[in-house]
């Protein structure tokens, strides 16, 4: 499209001048439109129509776009986002209606015009299964994070690794477990959204984490090539831990942060257990 240049300008300013002196002259003496104008005005125009989600059909090609763009949206936000409980009801609402209006529309065209809008509709369809399933195996593994961390005083050393390991798959990370020999301090490593990460994971009973097992850990992550490091324990860090990794690309977890990452995987809205007094 075109850009309104000084000439053009020029040009609609003379043309308003002649309109206002003429006043109701013919519409054959008026000015011609520019046709840099005539361009920009079409490129306004919008191909769809906006979707009314209380309509009871769909009826026309422009409001089939605009019940896509809507559909694709919902989608988008429903899965993508964290959402309260009656977000998630409003959305799940407004995706099924506009799914069965899709359908119907579908079933009412002949062959030859059903084939764009089909794939669009197909596409569309396969999102939505495709986040509840990711959906439901979060949900799942959050359950499963929750459950272990109100038994978390009982875990071994490798049962708190286990459980760590779901509570990062929950959360979206890809996770891969890296403990044995020549692991160099780690236990996890996780992939999100370009970022790698490590975890190191410390079941302690007691006592604090010092800055000393930060020090190893970092070089840890520089062994790793990772860009950050994530320092897991049940208990609680010193002072001098927590300003060494103020300046380190190192999160300290501890054991109510435990507990706010759990919440966090389970999302906004979900029941939940009274949380754990073990720490």
């Amino acid at each position: 499209m075109e850009c309104l240049g000084p000439q053009c300008v020029a040009m609609i300013l003379e043309s308003l001048r002649r309109s206002t002196a003429q006043g109701t002259d013919s519409a054959a003496d008026a000015a011609p439109i520019p046709e840099s104008m005539e361009t920009l005005r079409q490129g306004l125009l919008w191909n769809s129509t906006a979707y009314d989600d209380e309509a009871a059909t769909i009826r026309s090609e422009a409001e089939w776009a605009g019940a896509i763009e809507h559909l694709q949206y919902a989608i988008f936000r429903r899965y993508q986002n964290q959402l309260t409980r009656g977000e998630r009801a409003r959305l799940d609402n407004t995706i099924r209606n506009a799914m069965y209006k899709m359908e119907r529309y579908l079933e009412r065209l002949d062959h030859a015009a059903r084939s764009k809008p089909e794939a669009e509709y197909l596409a569309a369809r396969e999102a939505f299964v495709d986040g509840q399933e990711r959906a439901e195996r979060l949900r799942r593994q959050g359950r499963r994070a929750e459950a272990k961390l109100a038994q978390l005083d009982s875990l071994t050393p490798e049962g708190f690794e286990e459980f760590v390991g779901e509570l990062f798959e929950a959360l979206g990370y890809t996770v891969e477990l890296v403990g044995g020999s020549g692991d160099e301090g780690a236990d996890l490593r996780l992939a999100r959204g370009g970022l790698e990460a490590v975890v190191q994971c410390k079941y302690h009973r007691r006592g604090v984490v010092g800055s000393p097992e930060l020090q190893k850990f970092l070089g840890t992550i520089h062994h790793h090539r990772c860009r950050k490091g994530f320092f897991v324990t049940t208990r609680t860090f010193s002072i001098a831990a927590e300003r060494f990794a103020a300046d380190h690309p190192i999160e300290l977890i501890d054991g109510p942060r435990l507990v706010e990452l759990v919440k966090e995987a389970l999302g906004p809205g979900a029941d939940r257990e009274p949380d754990p007094v073990w720490f």
